[in-house]
């Protein structure tokens, strides 16, 4: 049986949602103290992680690089799927920072892989810095 851990990427493996942008270009690093420790502890009990965020799809190979680079106590953050916003940067921007709607987007696409699983949830925590 599938076990998937969903993890948002600004403000939850990052510190804060725009310097978690901006820091990891600069060659910094902006992650969580902990982060790879602790997601690596719930992967060795058997849960796959799956990374979600609304960033835009031209901010996908950036994104990708920065999880690969996220390095703590010789620990790096367990490998998994980055599932991103099909949208331009400026429609994913607008939803995130005008409409301040980025869970519309999450949701969608948390729907999409449960309606793989019929009859049961294949989702059994989610990582997240805001309430929606």
């Amino acid at each position: 049986m599938t076990k998937f851990v969903i993890s948002d990427i600004d403000g939850t493996v990052t510190k804060s949602d725009v310097l978690g942008h901006i820091i990891p270009l600069l060659g910094g690093d902006w992650s969580h103290d902990g982060i790879a420790e602790f997601f690596n502890a719930i992967q060795e009990n058997g849960y796959q992680f799956i990374y979600l965020s609304a960033r835009a799809i031209g901010q996908s190979q950036i994104t990708r690089n920065y999880l690969k680079k996220v390095k703590q106590s010789n620990r790096e953050l367990p490998v998994g799927p980055l599932l991103i916003s099909p949208d331009t940067l400026m429609t994913a921007f607008y939803r995130e920072v005008i409409l301040k709607k980025p869970e519309d987007f999450k949701i969608e696409c948390l729907k999409n892989i449960a309606s793989l699983f019929p009859g049961t949830n294949p989702f059994y925590a989610g990582f997240g810095n805001r309430i929606n």
